[in-house]
């Protein structure tokens, strides 16, 4: 597995573009955050301001056209309600945590504990399983990235 080297976000509501920026420089593409913005549909003319919309057919083109595939899944509507599979899935892949309107990267899942990385600051932050749940709560999501070519 490639290390994961992220850039802190280059502006307060850039945290999924920081993500995203990790996943695709593991795998060889050098695109700037703002580049990547680019691509993402804005949440301005919704509820959450100054964001993107980490769940729509803008950033499943750009992830797809990028070589990955992109599936993204509430906190409660994970495949067979496992999100401890998936976490797991996410770990040997790669992986988006989403909660309280901020993203994170996930660095590794280990059987009740997640490694984020907080793009806000690129520190790395450990949590239990349970307590990520609850965190996430209803409005909390999980994003899978696989590379497929």
């Amino acid at each position: 597995m490639k290390a994961i080297n992220l850039n802190v976000q280059e502006q307060d509501h850039f945290c999924l573009c920081s993500v995203l920026q990790a996943i695709l420089k593991k795998h060889g593409s050098n695109l700037s955050q703002k580049e990547i913005a680019k691509n993402l549909t804005p949440t301005e003319l919704t509820p959450v301001k100054n964001g993107f919309i980490h769940n729509d057919s803008r950033i499943k083109g750009f992830m797809s056209r990028n070589g990955f595939s992109y599936l993204c899944f509430g906190t409660y509507e994970t495949p067979f309600n496992e999100p401890d599979e998936l976490l797991k899935e996410m770990s040997v892949n790669d992986g988006i945590i989403g909660f309280r309107k901020h993203a994170y990267l996930l660095k590794s899942f280990d059987k009740d504990k997640a490694e984020l990385i907080n793009p806000k600051n690129g520190k790395e932050v450990r949590i239990f399983y349970q307590d990520l749940l609850k965190r996430m709560g209803h409005t909390g999501f999980f994003g899978l990235i696989k590379y497929i070519s």
